[in-house]
């Protein structure tokens, strides 16, 4: 293996430790300090909004300055916010607190994630799908792990501010760690930075292949779905819609993690060997994916037992994402333009992250009503966000290239 893509793992993998953690605690520790659901909402959705405008730059950025310069500051603002989030000063409310640095830290986040996959396929075009497969598995397998350190650390020490801050501390830890190793070691080739500008204009336009606007509006569809089960929802889905079922508090939050953990377990399986399956009609599969996903996410909502319910929940990527997510990565870097493939990448991504802003506000709403409606509206979604790929063409020609330079004048 390549050292660049040494250090890329080993990023994946602090990164996932982290995101494991993070994920985890950030809903609980939010709950314990009487943030209502609606809420909670306004912080993702806030966040949300701050994303996709600064998610399409960052990809400019990205071909103009270099990958490894963004992919640095995206750790720093990840980690830096991650380490800071029960550090609340007293003159700022909470909730303008929370905001700001759940906005950061998304925006660290998703750079990265707009970032990764360009650099994953300029290190190798052939065998990407395998990779992409397998370096995702490997980061899902390790936020199996920071959850289940949630898990272990809230049934032994319980739960409380002191334990809440600790967790913070080294999630936002492992990735400035990271960032260090990337600072240091990471080599770009110089044919990856490039001097052209990219104008307003070009930035915010939908010049993109007619593959790219068909997975832009898949993905709006689908991220919005996502957001009502899977943003703020997902821990306290089980927390509130079984209070019931077990006898202490602490037990259902330890049996949640569990669940937690072998939610990321059964997405990184079939990302560690999707890779080697002779999948010839990527589309199929694409479809396919999506819809067994949201099939499954919105019957764990209506079965009334908690253990069956966490089973079927289990299978929603472990036969739907771990599947259809490498297919959708994949087609995303056949169809971008090498000279300005991070720009590309970064406007689906964040178009389609447009569902981060109202998935949110209306999965507050919708828990309001019913702590199952969130959970049975978002694989609904799911479902419909297939009908868009009916008319994707794997068959049409890679884009062609454009000119390298933009002149001074037309630059808005």
């Amino acid at each position: 293996m390549k050292p660049n893509l040494r250090l890329l793992l080993a990023v994946a993998v602090l990164f996932g430790i982290s995101t494991g953690v993070y994920e985890y605690i950030l809903p609980l520790y939010l709950d314990a300090q009487h943030i209502s659901f609606q809420k909670i909402g306004v912080i993702f959705a806030l966040a949300g909004l701050v994303m996709v405008i600064a998610r399409i730059y960052m990809g400019g950025l990205a071909d103009h300055w270099g990958r490894k310069p963004l992919y640095t500051w995206a750790l720093i603002l990840c980690g830096g916010a991650t380490a800071l989030t029960p550090f609340a000063p007293s003159l700022l409310p909470a909730l303008a607190w929370q905001t700001l640095l759940k906005t950061f830290r998304e925006l660290g986040a998703l750079t990265r994630e707009t970032i990764y996959p360009v650099i994953l396929y300029e290190e190798g075009a052939t065998g990407f799908l395998n990779r992409i497969s397998k370096f995702r598995g490997v980061e899902y397998l390790l936020q199996a792990g920071g959850t289940l350190l949630v898990g272990v650390a809230i049934n032994v020490l319980g739960t409380g501010l002191g334990i809440y801050r600790l967790l913070f501390l080294i999630a936002g830890g492992s990735i400035l760690i990271s960032m260090m190793c990337w600072a240091a070691f990471f080599h770009e080739p110089a044919r990856l930075k490039t001097q052209r500008i990219i104008s307003l204009r070009e930035l915010f336009s939908f010049d993109l292949h007619p593959n790219l606007r068909i997975m832009l509006v898949s993905g709006i569809i689908f991220t919005f779905g996502m957001q009502l089960s899977h943003s703020f929802f997902l821990q306290l889905f089980f927390v509130k819609t079984f209070p019931n079922a077990f006898p202490a508090v602490k037990d259902l939050l330890t049996w949640t993690s569990w669940i937690l953990v072998l939610h990321r377990v059964t997405i990184a399986l079939p990302l560690l060997i999707v890779g080697n399956l002779p999948l010839k009609n990527l589309r199929g599969w694409y479809i396919a994916g999506l819809i067994i996903e949201g099939v499954t996410l919105s019957a764990s909502a209506v079965i009334p037992v908690f253990i069956w319910s966490a089973a079927i929940f289990l299978l929603h990527d472990l036969i739907g994402s771990g599947i259809w997510s490498p297919i959708q990565a994949t087609l995303i870097q056949r169809y971008s333009r090498d000279e300005t493939r991070g720009m590309e990448v970064g406007k689906v991504l964040a178009w389609s992250s447009l569902g981060a802003i109202f998935g949110p506000l209306v999965a507050g709403e919708l828990a309001g009503i019913s702590t199952k409606l969130p959970f049975f509206v978002s694989g609904v979604m799911m479902v419909l966000s297939a009908i868009p790929l009916l008319w994707l063409n794997t068959r049409a020609p890679r884009p062609a290239r454009v000119p390298a330079v933009t002149p001074v004048e037309n630059l808005v």
